[in-house]
């Protein structure tokens, strides 16, 4: 497991923590089963940041220094997979044209509004949270954001013809992986109670939707549609953390 979770935050993170060689197809499928833990790191880095500076911010301030971290922490790299999804989907072009406007590095319309609001919409959320469960949160959050992918690569399809970022995860991503990942997001969702376990069941509810959603319009998933669930997934989880509370 150690492993795993090296190659999973050396993955999904900017962070220098492990010395990690070439990515092997397979033991990045493996990762997976690490993601939600990658997740708690992240959630703890953001209730060390919160126990700081929270006494000394209003809630707002505060808000937008924690999702400047969480963006910082990851290099950006799942909003980045927003934007490019939104712009694809919202093209109203057919797939491959699609699938061709996601791979282009520029910002379209919809990409740019849609971290916009996604950004605004994690601001606002941990901004309202009672402070008896807003450490809670920020832990749970990532990391069903990050189970949430693994739920949404099991039995897809790579929807490019060539191999891509999201290609080993389709491939070789096994059922004891994916268990696993969603046992340690189960179990890190406990943390926040009733909240958490709700959170829990919208996320995974959302990445099954979107599994099935991606693979019928698209023909299967890419990179940015991982980045994609994985952003979602974070908002919805706040977002269902805030009305249990």
């Amino acid at each position: 497991m150690f492993r795993n979770f090296a190659n999973a935050f050396s993955f999904l993170t900017i962070i220098p923590l492990f010395e990690v060689g070439e990515f092997d197809a397979k033991a990045l499928a493996r990762s997976m089963s690490a993601f939600p833990l990658v997740g708690l790191v992240l959630g703890g880095l953001l209730v060390a940041a919160h126990i700081v500076v929270g006494v000394h911010l209003p809630p707002l301030l505060e808000a937008v220094l924690l999702v400047t971290i969480l963006w910082y922490a990851t290099g950006g790299f799942h909003l980045d997979g927003l934007a490019d999804t939104m712009d694809g989907i919202w093209s109203g072009r057919g797939r491959e044209r699609a699938l061709e406007i996601m791979k282009d590095s520029r910002v379209g319309a919809h990409g740019a509004s849609s971290m916009v609001l996604l950004i605004l919409a994690k601001v606002a959320a941990i901004a309202v949270l009672p402070g008896y469960m807003k450490a809670a949160a920020l832990i749970v959050a990532p990391s069903l954001g990050r189970g949430g992918v693994v739920l949404l690569a099991h039995k897809s399809l790579y929807a490019r013809p060539t191999e891509g970022l999201a290609s080993p995860y389709t491939e070789h991503l096994d059922a004891n992986t994916v268990n696993t990942a969603l046992l340690i997001s189960g179990a890190i969702s406990l943390v926040a109670g009733l909240g958490g376990v709700l959170a829990f069941l919208g996320v995974m509810g959302w990445a099954l939707f979107l599994r099935k959603r991606f693979n019928a319009k698209m023909g299967g998933i890419t990179g940015d549609m991982l980045g994609f669930c994985e952003e979602t997934g974070e908002v919805i989880a706040l977002i269902l953390m805030v009305l249990a509370a």
